[in-house]
């Protein structure tokens, strides 16, 4: 079982700083979102990405998929205190994630994939949840040493991610520079 993020670990994730590097407002209008999708935030932590979703979905569904029960609870907490119903949590277990298969119009990895030692397999696992022609978006670490984040020796380069969303059956149909330490890849089926 991961082990439980502590308050500070939480405040991070929703700090001002992650914010203006991981703008939702300036990301997720690059992914192709219609209405009535039903996409799943893969790795979601305190709902950064699953609630702005959300508010882009009025007839879709999200769901805030997460290995951390703590940061589905965050989650909770949060659509508490909105009038948003679209929204279900749920508890993954690395690269079992208890959806149903070809259920997703889209999925959203935002900086898990690089913490998954089982990348092939966990990629495949979010593929077998994608419709035919859905999409998956990879939110990373751009491959390099730099102060903030994980050792570059834990990241993923893009042309890896690349490989493996092929192996998967998905192609690139965009790269996205998102600011001096994070790219995005979107991948259609």
């Amino acid at each position: 079982m991961p082990e439980k993020f502590d308050a500070a670990r939480k405040a991070r994730l929703d700090s001002p700083e992650r914010r203006r590097l991981l703008d939702p407002d300036r990301i997720l209008p690059l992914l192709p979102l219609k209405p009535d999708h039903v996409i799943a935030d893969i790795g979601c932590g305190t709902g950064f990405f699953s609630l702005p979703l959300a508010q882009r979905l009025p007839r879709g569904k999200v769901y805030a998929v997460d290995v951390q029960e703590d940061m589905l609870e965050t989650v909770r907490e949060k659509l508490a205190q909105t009038p948003l119903d679209n929204v279900e949590t749920v508890l993954s277990r690395d690269s079992d994630i208890p959806l149903p298969p070809a259920s997703l119009d889209g999925a959203f990895l935002s900086l898990v994939l690089h913490e998954n030692e089982g990348r092939r397999r966990f990629l495949g696992a979010v593929g077998d949840l994608l419709k035919r022609g859905a999409w998956m978006a990879v939110l990373e670490w751009e491959k390099r040493e730099m102060e903030a984040g994980p050792p570059q020796a834990e990241r993923i380069a893009r042309d890896e991610v690349t490989a493996l969303a092929a192996e998967i059956g998905l192609q690139l149909d965009q790269e996205v520079e998102v600011n001096d330490r994070h790219y995005m890849l979107v991948f259609k089926g």
